[in-house]
């Protein structure tokens, strides 16, 4: 009977350590989002969707359009999913954000929202061409910006991605920003990243 007992209680220790062993190999994320994704972590890294730590104070990264996609839908919607390098009204502005060297766009895609409003997503191999243009171009607050990739959207897909870790380009001084909002200074002089999403 006293050995019973302690073949029993040997198979339980050996039970327990084998599930602790199994467990978040990133050490948990209790206070992460309830979508699985982290704030500055890296979209390909694997874990079910969570993103690893990046190098500039944590924005997310991406290294391929497939990653941006999933990205932005476990935020808000991305259906019919397909390649553009520039959106139709812009084919006759050689200035316009389109995939090339001007903009520093490796790729560029676009996806529809559940309001089948656009969402752009753009791999960005050049982020300082990439927000140089977008300063030209007076987009204030229009992209959100990862590690090496941006993203546009209408008002869902924007207020969906408030908390996502991305950062919004502002180069108006005029416009200000609410304090206790992250302000990052942009690769570009007189602009500014924010986490203040409007």
């Amino acid at each position: 009977m006293r050995l019973r007992s302690m073949v029993a209680a040997g198979v339980a220790v050996l039970a327990l350590t084998a599930v602790s062993g199994c467990g978040d190999d990133e050490g948990g994320d209790d206070g992460g989002a309830a979508d699985g994704w982290g704030y500055g972590q890296s979209a390909g890294s694997g874990g079910g969707g969570r993103l690893m730590d990046t190098e500039t104070k944590g924005r997310p990264s991406a290294a391929t359009t497939a990653e941006i996609e999933t990205f932005v839908s476990g935020r808000t919607t991305c259906t019919d999913l397909h390649m553009q390098a520039r959106d139709y009204d812009d084919e006759d502005n050689p200035e316009a954000e389109a995939a090339g060297k001007l903009w520093g766009i490796s790729e560029r895609a676009i996806c529809y929202d559940e309001t089948r409003n656009g969402v752009t997503l753009m791999s960005v191999n050049d982020m300082k061409s990439f927000q140089t243009q977008a300063k030209n171009r007076a987009s204030d607050g229009y992209y959100l910006l990862g590690e090496d990739f941006a993203v546009t959207g209408g008002p869902t897909t924007r207020a969906n991605h408030r908390q996502s870790g991305l950062l919004a380009l502002v180069c108006d001084p005029e416009v200000q920003i609410p304090s206790g909002y992250t302000k990052e200074k942009a690769l570009v002089d007189g602009c500014t990243l924010t986490d203040f999403i409007s």
